[in-house]
Protein backbone atom coordinates (compact mmCIF):
# COMPACT_ATOMS: atom_id res chain seq x y z
CA UNK A 1 0.00 0.00 0.00
CA UNK A 2 1.22 3.38 -1.20
CA UNK A 3 -0.07 6.65 -1.63
CA UNK A 4 1.03 9.73 -3.13
CA UNK A 5 -0.46 13.52 -2.35
CA UNK A 6 -2.26 15.12 -5.35
CA UNK A 7 0.23 17.22 -6.36
CA UNK A 8 2.88 14.58 -6.67
CA UNK A 9 5.11 15.64 -4.25
CA UNK A 10 5.07 13.29 -1.42
CA UNK A 11 5.09 9.98 -0.73
CA UNK A 12 3.70 7.18 2.21
CA UNK A 13 4.13 3.67 1.91
CA UNK A 14 4.21 0.42 3.89
CA UNK A 15 6.51 -2.00 3.35
CA UNK A 16 8.05 -5.02 4.90
CA UNK A 17 11.86 -5.61 5.09
CA UNK A 18 13.68 -8.73 4.64
CA UNK A 19 13.95 -9.29 8.20
CA UNK A 20 10.20 -9.44 8.22
CA UNK A 21 9.80 -6.21 9.72
CA UNK A 22 6.94 -3.55 8.77
CA UNK A 23 8.39 -0.11 8.01
CA UNK A 24 6.76 2.88 6.63
CA UNK A 25 8.20 5.34 4.29
CA UNK A 26 7.82 8.80 3.85
CA UNK A 27 9.32 10.95 1.31
CA UNK A 28 8.75 14.23 -0.21
CA UNK A 29 10.17 15.37 -3.59
CA UNK A 30 11.74 18.39 -1.32
CA UNK A 31 14.39 15.48 -0.22
CA UNK A 32 13.36 14.93 2.95
CA UNK A 33 12.59 10.75 3.53
CA UNK A 34 11.86 9.05 7.08
CA UNK A 35 11.61 5.42 7.59
CA UNK A 36 9.89 4.36 10.46
CA UNK A 37 9.94 0.92 11.98
CA UNK A 38 6.81 -0.70 13.49
CA UNK A 39 7.86 -2.01 16.68
CA UNK A 40 5.12 -4.84 16.89
CA UNK A 41 4.93 -7.65 14.44
CA UNK A 42 1.55 -8.44 15.32
CA UNK A 43 0.68 -4.39 14.26
CA UNK A 44 -2.53 -4.66 11.70
CA UNK A 45 -1.87 -3.80 7.89
CA UNK A 46 -5.30 -2.92 7.25
CA UNK A 47 -4.44 -0.18 10.86
CA UNK A 48 -1.39 1.39 9.33
CA UNK A 49 -3.34 1.39 5.68
CA UNK A 50 -6.00 3.70 7.71
CA UNK A 51 -3.09 5.77 9.19
CA UNK A 52 -1.07 6.20 5.82
CA UNK A 53 -4.91 7.13 3.86
CA UNK A 54 -5.44 9.69 6.37
CA UNK A 55 -1.87 11.62 6.39
CA UNK A 56 -1.68 11.46 2.91
CA UNK A 57 -4.51 14.34 2.79
CA UNK A 58 -2.74 16.29 5.56
CA UNK A 59 -1.49 19.93 4.70
CA UNK A 60 1.78 18.57 7.24
CA UNK A 61 1.68 14.96 5.45
CA UNK A 62 4.81 13.67 7.79
CA UNK A 63 2.81 15.40 11.29
CA UNK A 64 -0.32 13.93 9.78
CA UNK A 65 1.55 10.49 9.35
CA UNK A 66 3.20 10.74 13.06
CA UNK A 67 -0.60 11.72 14.25
CA UNK A 68 -2.33 9.02 12.78
CA UNK A 69 -0.35 6.49 13.94
CA UNK A 70 0.09 7.61 17.96
CA UNK A 71 -3.91 7.97 17.48
CA UNK A 72 -3.50 3.69 16.66
CA UNK A 73 -1.18 3.46 19.26
CA UNK A 74 0.91 2.50 16.75
CA UNK A 75 4.80 2.46 17.76
CA UNK A 76 7.39 2.83 15.63
CA UNK A 77 11.20 3.53 15.60
CA UNK A 78 12.88 6.40 13.57
CA UNK A 79 16.05 4.69 11.12
CA UNK A 80 17.35 7.93 10.15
Amino acid sequence: MAYHTKNGHEFVGLRVSVGGEMQVVYDALAGKRRVLEIKSRSTNQSTIDDALRESIVCKNVFSGLVTALNARSIEVDYLD
